[in-house]
């Protein structure tokens, strides 16, 4: 793994909150589209032929699906996007925004990354039962790979 620092603590502030508005955006993204593929499927569309215009002309021209059904898709797409991107609870984004700074933080800080010696414990606990006063006052990390 490729630490940022020591500990949640070390990370700047900059860097979280870039990467909670990331998460806030990817999971309004994938709300909206699951509500959009949900609503295909309940038309009797597969959201599958229809992600995109190449795709949708593509299997248009291998008889798929009709030309009313690229016109009720698209139809679809924008109507319930539009409905469920105004209609979103801020709550739960931001509660699975927090989950993936979690993640994030957990990839990013030394200590709390999973051991390589055993890796259902993280660093900080293998410290820990080495010997209970050990810390990490600094790191280095070395690559043969060129960055």
């Amino acid at each position: 793994m490729n630490p940022i620092a020591i500990d949640e603590a070390g990370v700047p502030e900059a860097v979280k909150q870039e990467e909670i508005n990331v998460a806030i955006e990817k999971t309004k993204a994938e709300q909206v589209q699951k509500a959009v593929e949900a609503a295909l499927k309940k038309a009797g569309i597969n959201p599958a032929h229809v992600d995109s215009e190449e795709h949708m002309e593509s299997n248009m021209a291998k008889g798929w699906i009709t030309a009313e059904d690229v016109a009720k898709a698209k139809e679809i797409k924008t109507t319930v996007a539009a409905e469920k991107a105004a209609n979103l609870p801020q709550a739960m984004i931001e509660n699975i925004a927090k989950g993936r700074l979690g993640k994030f933080l957990k990839e990013v800080c030394l200590l709390n990354q999973e051991s390589i010696m055993d890796p259902k414990k993280t660093v900080a606990e293998v410290l820990k039962a080495a010997d209970a006063e050990l810390t990490v006052a600094d790191f280095k990390r070395f690559t043969l790979r060129a960055e």
